[in-house]
């Protein structure tokens, strides 16, 4: 984006800290703002009403975060995003910032991407969840995540993956003896 095209948008966009456990979004509440991860992790989940979680997604640095279906909709939100560690955020306002479409291309572009990012992200998830093993599933997050045991409680590791920690510790003793 030239450089100043991103400079009439000042304002556009305000940092903010999460402290481990804060909310970025709270289910039930209509969602206005999404952020861009500069440090630290968060998860994206459901919760039913029996007090279930189901970890739909997690974001980490470089990443956009928002309950974007919600945004769009203008409805109460249908998941919560909460800190998994002391994060940093570039938090904007969803409707400044698609007013600005109108501005100037680059705007447009950058809503495109971001979009499309999301929905390889969801399509992705979608497919693991619907056509792959647990273990498949175990696997392809460690590929794209190698770190992920580093930063995530198993607990959360095994909600994201749709099976409980004992599942998880299983599936990681036979891993490891296979790579023994």
């Amino acid at each position: 984006m030239p450089k100043e095209i991103w400079n009439r948008a000042e304002g556009l966009y305000s940092f903010r800290k999460l402290e481990y456990g804060d909310f970025f979004v709270k289910q039930g509440k209509v969602p206005t703002e999404f952020a861009f991860v500069f440090s630290g992790q968060l998860r994206e989940y459901y919760l039913t009403d029996q007090g279930d979680e189901y970890i739909k997604s997690f974001c980490f640095p470089g990443e956009f975060t928002g309950s974007y279906f919600d945004l769009l909709s203008e409805h109460p939100s249908t998941c919560n995003i909460r800190a998994l560690s002391d994060c940093l955020l570039g938090v904007a306002n969803f409707a400044d910032f698609t007013s600005l479409y109108e501005d100037h291309p680059a705007w447009e572009r950058l809503g495109r991407k971001t979009a499309e990012f999301l929905f390889i992200k969801k399509a992705k998830r979608e497919y693991e969840l619907l056509a792959l093993s647990a273990e498949q599933r175990y696997e392809s997050l460690k590929k794209a995540y190698p770190k992920i045991e580093e930063s995530i409680p198993q607990y959360h590791i095994a909600s994201y993956l749709g099976i409980t920690p004992v599942s998880l510790s299983r599936i990681r003793s036979k891993l490891s003896k296979a790579g023994s």
